[in-house]
């Protein structure tokens, strides 16, 4: 009985003795063990002035943000290396368009529409061929055909969101009936005129022009009446 009372008043007297730093937090505080005895330095050192966990995910993010901007920034830079700028010596394009004419003596009419290639031989000046599909709405029979224009366009004010140019050029046109109604199916088609270009988004351009537009058979046939008319179109162009 002496040595249990002898040992019962040990343990009373140490746990009087023990200083309140060593005590343990109730098990509903929700703090981690390590945090009671870092307080007593006895803690492992991965405990010890170790940095928030905010903190680190903080940093982390702002290593990984800072990765990506520059992969990012590397990548879009690369993208814009690769893309030429508009006019570029041996840069190419193709495009669609369609246009309306009016004979300049009369009331006859012509449509237009086709698809043209734009090859730039030297900066802001390309060859520009086009194939076409007209319609001739005239005195006499009406005709439909086609053609194959060789164009060359000369980009004279040259921004990096719009362009003005000059083009020029002759085709060699075939048709279902005479055009004009007096003349022949077969025909060449000198013309000349401007227009301009401007950027809509991902390197595409829209564009109008007018054109002066002959029809002629150069006096291949008894009769060459000729026809003149000024063409207005529109289309649009993307990179090759």
């Amino acid at each position: 009985m002496i040595g249990a009372t002898t040992v019962l008043m040990t343990v009373i007297a140490i746990g009087q003795a023990t200083p309140t730093d060593f005590r343990l937090p109730p098990a509903n505080d929700g703090q981690h063990l390590a945090s009671s005895l870092s307080t007593l330095r006895v803690a492992p050192a991965a405990f010890q002035d170790a940095p928030a966990a905010d903190e680190v995910s903080s940093v982390n993010a702002g290593q990984f943000q800072s990765a990506d901007s520059d992969d990012d920034k590397a990548t879009l830079e690369a993208a814009d290396a690769a893309v030429p700028e508009f006019g570029a010596e041996g840069s190419m394009r193709w495009t669609i368009h369609g246009g309306y004419g009016i004979d300049v003596h009369g009331t006859n009419q012509e449509v237009m529409g086709g698809l043209g290639l734009q090859y730039f031989i030297v900066d802001g000046f390309a060859f520009a061929p086009e194939v076409n599909l007209w319609g001739f709405f005239q005195t006499g029979s009406d005709a439909f055909g086609g053609s194959l224009d060789l164009l060359f366009q000369w980009h004279l004010i040259r921004e990096p969101t719009w362009s003005f140019y000059g083009d020029f050029g002759v085709g060699i046109l075939g048709t279902t009936a005479n055009v004009p109604y007096n003349g022949s199916e077969f025909n060449f088609t000198p013309q000349a005129g401007f227009g301009f270009t401007m950027d809509i988004g991902n390197n595409n351009r829209w564009y109008a022009g007018v054109r002066w537009h002959h029809i002629s058979n150069a006096s291949l046939y008894e009769d060459n009446p000729g026809r003149d008319s000024v063409l207005v179109y529109t289309g649009v162009s993307f990179p090759f």
